[in-house]
Order: C-alpha cells, then structure tokens, then sequence
C-alpha cells in the first residue's frame, strides 16, 4: 500500500485571487463547533495553512494533492467502531456528488489507532462512496482531532476555515466558502 502525504500548504494555488473573507464562515466554524473545550485547541489553527496529513489504504479512488489544487477540501475525520460517522456517510455521499462540480472534494480520513483494519468493511457496509484512506496517528495529533467523526474545510487557497464541525454545519461552511470563493 503506498503512502500518500499530502502537504496542504502551497498546493492549492497560492497566486489564487480570491475575494475578501467571508466572515460568515468564521461564525459558522465557531457555532457549528461540537465543544467548548475543543473549540480551545481548534480555533488558534483557522486561518493557517492546514497541516500535514499522512494517508494511505485508499478506497474508492484516491485524492492526490493535484486534485485539490485550487478546491475547497472537506475532510471527514472517522473510526470505524463510531456511530455517528456511520450515521453521516449517506450525507457525506450526497455532499461529494452535488459539491463536485462546484470544486468541492471531500474524502475520509480513517483513524482513531484502533479499527483500521476495517476499514474497508466498513466502507462496503455503509455504502461510504467518496474516497478514504487510513491517516496516520502523527496527522490526528496534528489536526487536534479529539473526537469523531471531526470534520474540516480547507478554502481553495489551503488555509484551514473550519475544523470540529458538528455533521449538519459542513455543508452551511461549504456554501459560504463558495460565496467568498466562487468556482470558475
């Protein structure tokens, strides 16, 4: 199995011209928060670069960084054993397909250093379409994931908007990203 590590930083398009931001996204980001007390560890990292994130084992097609090159990204943060990120995979179905067109990816980050190896048995049995690959331990740490499913969204220039999104707020931080950053 290869290792796919993608460095978020530089490779969506730096030079992107992108109008101003919109704040709406930022108080999506903090109401659509799942805690208070992840909101401590997770609001210091918005408006960065996103970190470094170390996948490998993908399902369902694979997400290279030229794929996100000048996207906005939704990574979907799951474990296997999680109910709730179970829960969301039909949404999360429904995101990927009506987004795609828009320059929207989302993938699945699969990692909580216990039920990896199900990873594909999992997938097949909630009927998980978008693409998935296990992430590294070093990358949840990382991305201060505390809980799952987490997820994030990455703005088309590799800066970091939203991370700890409860499931129902993805998509409102999509929306609002792709007012402040049309597609083409």
């Amino acid at each position: 199995m290869r290792l796919c590590s993608l460095l978020l930083t530089g490779l969506l398009v730096p030079t992107l011209a992108l109008a101003a931001e919109n704040p709406k996204v930022a108080a999506l980001a903090k109401e659509g928060h799942w805690l208070a007390s992840g909101w401590a560890a997770h609001a210091p990292m918005l408006g960065k670069a996103a970190p470094k994130l170390d996948l490998d084992g993908w399902l369902n097609g694979e997400v290279s960084p030229a794929a996100m090159r000048g996207k906005i990204v939704v990574v979907d943060f799951w474990a296997t054993w999680c109910g709730p990120c179970r829960a969301s995979v039909p949404h999360n179905n429904v995101l990927a397909k009506k987004y795609a067109d828009r320059g929207v990816v989302l993938f699945g980050a699969c990692g909580s250093g216990r039920g990896e190896e199900k990873m594909a048995e999992v997938t097949k049995a909630t009927g998980l379409a978008y693409p998935t690959a296990r992430v590294a331990k070093a990358s949840t740490s990382a991305w201060n994931v505390q809980w799952w499913p987490t997820y994030a969204v990455i703005d088309r220039s590799g800066t970091l908007r939203a991370i700890g999104l409860k499931p129902d707020y993805v998509e409102q931080v999509i929306e609002a990203l792709l007012v402040e950053q049309p597609w083409k």
